[in-house]
């Protein structure tokens, strides 16, 4: 069997029969012609000069062959790159494209020294698509072609190689503009946004007819992270005016997804946003939790707060609630025997960002508790969110009042009086209203601390309520 040869035994055999055998060929005859004996030739060629200028020759000779590929080598490769840009060419006035790949692969082969330079110059060869010839809305199909700059030995393949485009003309409308203030769990829990105005109100969206059908609102974004960023005196920002410029517009439908249209502006969009920190101190409650009841023959007497207030940081319109309503804290007193100490939980309520404290202290005093008819009540019944569209009425006079029976500690009981108690039926869970009588349960709302340390059994527990049309 044969061995095949080797890469370098056979380049070896390629010189000894291309450039040594010839060269040696050529001493001979020109020895002949010289001299007979050759003495003088070989003299001549044993010159420094003449090696220096035969060298030369075949360093020229040697770099004339690989430059112009006279000789071919094994040297041929391939390389990819990812997730290269698509440069698309079209009348970007007129229309609006659909389905242009965003990036794609691009295999090159080439010599490695070839490779090297398109890997330095990956910026200048790009993939095109040019649509350029287009005159007209439709589907087309087109092929993305590499533009490989003044490499032209390298060959390309780009993946997806063709690509279906859907061209659709270019339509404008009118909208308005609104504004979302994003991030603002980032601002300091004193610190809320008390206004936001814009200095643009009208916008103009472009794009395909069906995108621009799709966009229910057009918002700027107003994000509070850009906003302590722009502060550079301060790490945290504080009550006071300030001005964003850095606003980003998006398109959304109706489900809140981002529809992908242009939006234009006249003037570049800026906000004046007002930062505020509103505070106030607002009354404790103590509550008995609702729908627990004490030992049997047990009440409170009396309850004391290691503070009364508490200073609560949030927006105005809560805070104006809060004043009137105070912050309940409800405690579960079904376990409740004797005299208390402890440490209760302080509710935020929704709205609130901040406490000045989150726990206080609370001394409960405990006594035996009276239910005696002579502290019943009578009071009357209101009816609370009313369905839009309709009134409430009393079915009948024996609906109009309930009887209250108070269970709670002979001091608090002496002191209640039907002022101190809100009875009431809530019509919010009617989900389909229509007119008829509705039996509703009756609810108690306690409205003075006395009434919050007592319970209460109602008599009817459910009453009939009709509704008719307004």
């Amino acid at each position: 069997m044969k061995k095949k040869n080797s890469l370098p035994r056979r380049i070896v055999k390629f010189f000894d029969k291309h450039v040594v055998t010839p060269i040696t060929r050529l001493v001979l005859r020109l020895s002949k012609v010289f001299d007979k004996s050759s003495h003088r030739f070989e003299t001549f060629l044993s010159k420094q000069t003449t090696l220096l200028f035969l060298s030369l020759f075949l360093a020229i000779a040697l770099f004339v062959v690989v430059d112009q590929k006279i000789l071919v080598f094994n040297n041929r490769s391939a390389e990819m790159f990812k997730n290269q840009k698509v440069e698309v060419l079209y009348n970007e006035e007129r229309f609006v494209l659909e389905g242009v790949p965003e990036s794609v692969d691009i295999t090159l082969m080439g010599s490695k020294a070839d490779l090297y330079i398109a890997r330095q110059s990956t910026g200048k060869n790009t993939v095109r698509l040019d649509l350029t010839d287009i005159t007209e809305p439709g589907t087309y199909r087109r092929e993305l072609q590499y533009n490989n700059g003044d490499l032209k030995s390298i060959e390309a393949s780009v993946n997806p190689s063709e690509a279906t485009i859907i061209v659709y003309l270019k339509e404008s409308e009118n909208r308005d503009l609104s504004y979302n203030v994003i991030n603002t769990d980032h601002l300091d829990s004193t610190i809320e946004v008390e206004s936001v105005s814009l200095n643009i109100d009208k916008v103009v969206i472009s794009g395909a007819g069906k995108d621009l059908e799709r966009v229910s609102t057009v918002e700027a974004l107003i994000d509070v992270d850009k906003l302590i960023s722009s502060d550079k005196n301060n790490t945290k920002l504080t009550a006071g005016k300030y001005t964003l410029d850095d606003i980003t517009l998006v398109a959304y439908d109706a489900k809140g997804n981002i529809v992908d249209v242009e939006i234009n502006h006249s003037t570049k969009p800026t906000a004046q946003i007002v930062l505020s920190s509103s505070s106030r101190e607002i009354p404790l409650n103590f509550v008995l939790k609702e729908n627990t009841k004490m030992p049997f023959g047990k009440a409170v007497e009396s309850y004391t707060f290691s503070q009364d207030s508490v200073v609560v940081y949030g927006s105005q319109d809560v805070l104006d609630k809060l004043q009137t309503s105070g912050i309940d804290i409800e405690f579960d007193a079904s376990m409740l025997t004797s005299n208390y100490h402890g440490t209760v939980e302080i509710p935020k309520p929704a709205g609130i960002k901040k406490l000045d404290t989150n726990r206080i202290d609370v001394n409960i005093t405990v006594t035996n508790s009276v239910s005696s008819a002579k502290y019943n009540m009578t009071v009357r019944i209101d009816a609370v969110n009313v369905p839009s569209g309709f009134r409430a009425g009393l079915n009948s006079s024996t609906d109009s009042e309930v009887l209250i029976r108070p269970t709670c500690a002979e001091n608090v009981c002496k002191a209640l009086s039907n002022a101190d108690i809100e009875a009431y039926v809530d019509l919010s869970g009617i989900k389909d209203p229509k007119e008829g009588v509705y039996e509703l349960p009756v609810l108690i709302r306690a409205r003075t601390s006395n009434a919050r340390l007592s319970t209460f059994v109602v008599s009817p527990e459910k009453v009939k309520i009709k509704l008719s049309r307004q």
